[in-house]
């Protein structure tokens, strides 16, 4: 039964009229070999469209010209759409690499779909005339060899049919396998997309870490100013007023930071970016954290690289929203000494409980990966009762690879 498969199935078919339209891409070129060879034979009339040795010849012609014509997409949706190919579209096909591809495809469909149509011209009528005269009994080209009735022609007819399309079938299958590899994607396009996929994944990994960082700080400040406030409402109104108007701040930075995340996640070019926060506000974020800092800076702030002071910035601010849920008192040194090209970062709270859980957060684990991002480094543990982290940031990028692979997320963080 698989033998056949190949008359009743419509991709035969389908790859036939492929077939066909190679040899309609194959025609001008048959006509200028052939007007070439009237040249040479000049009583030959147009009998150089049969000849083998034109078509050999004008195969170069088809292959010099396929790099110009503008048929990449055509010899696509025709491969997809009549030989049921799968493939990808290459990223860059105006590229060389996606030319000359293109055009040896265009090359074989020319040459396989001109032999095909030249055998299927000839073939079909043969196998017509042979029915003819095997129904009639009677042969009047004596096409049949010598010694055979014209009854015979009843089987061959047939069979030469069915080994046309088997033909057609056998080159359909193997052209729908070629396919990918001409018309599709290279190794160059497929690493270029597995660079953008990292990048896009780098992108939206720092985006987790932002929405956990921000967010994540503001909520631990309003949970603690309303529960003081909760408190102190009746024996000091004054200083739960002032607890409520710092949660309903806290809260309006942490939308506005929440659109801004929101925004890039949907990819909403659009939307109006809110300024990335660096160590220029860590004044400001030393007297809204909701803990009592003490703030000592020294060194030059402004050396560091935006990238560097923005990630520095976030580090500060997870360590102190850490002090704000586990520390033993709401308070901290914050330590930032800049110079001899590193910032040297130290956050200080009273920590003489053990850790409630052995599991480390995704506090610390962020910590470290901003620092990684710039070549930095991260240390954290409790000395003599007191809990310290410590981070190393340079003030320029030493990794050569963060701003390449940080780049789509500048572009959303702007």
């Amino acid at each position: 039964m698989r033998l056949l498969a190949p008359f009743w199935s419509r991709a035969t078919y389908r790859g036939w009229i492929w077939a066909i339209l190679g040899g309609a891409l194959m025609m001008p070129y048959m006509m200028v070999g052939a007007v070439t060879y009237n040249w040479w034979y000049p009583d030959s009339g147009f009998a150089g469209l049969l000849e083998p040795i034109v078509f050999v010849a004008v195969l170069p012609l088809v292959a010099a010209t396929s790099v110009l014509l503008p048929d990449r997409e055509i010899e696509r949706t025709a491969a997809r759409r009549l030989l049921g190919a799968r493939f990808e579209t290459p990223v860059d096909d105006e590229s060389w690499n996606s030319r000359w591809r293109t055009g040896c495809w265009f090359t074989l469909h020319a040459a396989v779909g001109g032999v095909l149509s030249g055998i299927t011209l000839a073939l079909v009528p043969f196998a017509i005339y042979l029915l003819i005269a095997g129904v009639g009994g009677s042969e009047p080209l004596q096409a049949m060899p010598q010694g055979l009735a014209p009854r015979w022609g009843l089987l061959f007819g047939p069979l030469f049919l069915a080994l046309l399309l088997w033909l057609v079938a056998a080159t359909a299958g193997g052209m729908r396998r070629l396919a990918p590899v001409l018309l599709g994607q290279s190794s160059a396009d497929r690493l270029a997309g597995a660079r953008a996929e990292a990048a896009r994944l780098a992108a939206r990994n720092r985006i987790a870490r932002e929405l956990h960082d921000s967010v994540g700080h503001a909520l631990s400040v309003v949970v603690v100013q309303s529960d003081a406030a909760a408190r102190l409402i009746e024996a000091d109104p004054a200083f739960a007023a002032k607890a409520m108007a710092a949660v309903g701040e806290t809260a309006r930075g942490a939308l506005a930071e929440l659109d801004t995340v929101i925004g890039a996640l949907r990819e909403d070019g659009g939307a109006q970016r809110v300024p990335q926060h660096d160590l220029g506000e860590l004044e400001s974020l030393a007297a809204e954290c909701g803990v009592e800092v003490e703030l000592r800076v020294s060194g030059d702030v402004g050396a560091l690289s935006r990238l560097a002071s923005r990630e520095a910035y976030r580090i500060v601010q997870e360590a102190l929203t850490n002090v704000l849920r586990h520390a033993d008192r709401p308070e901290a040194v914050v330590e930032l000494d800049v110079g001899g090209g590193l910032a040297r970062i130290v956050v200080d709270s009273p920590s003489a409980r053990p850790a409630r859980s052995k599991r480390n957060g995704r506090g610390l684990i962020g910590m470290g990966e901003r620092a990684a991002v710039v070549g930095g480094t991260v240390r954290t543990g409790r000395e003599d009762g007191r809990w310290l982290v410590r981070a190393a940031i340079p003030l320029e990028d030493t990794t050569g690879k963060a701003e390449d692979g940080h780049a789509t997320a500048r572009s959303a963080d702007r």
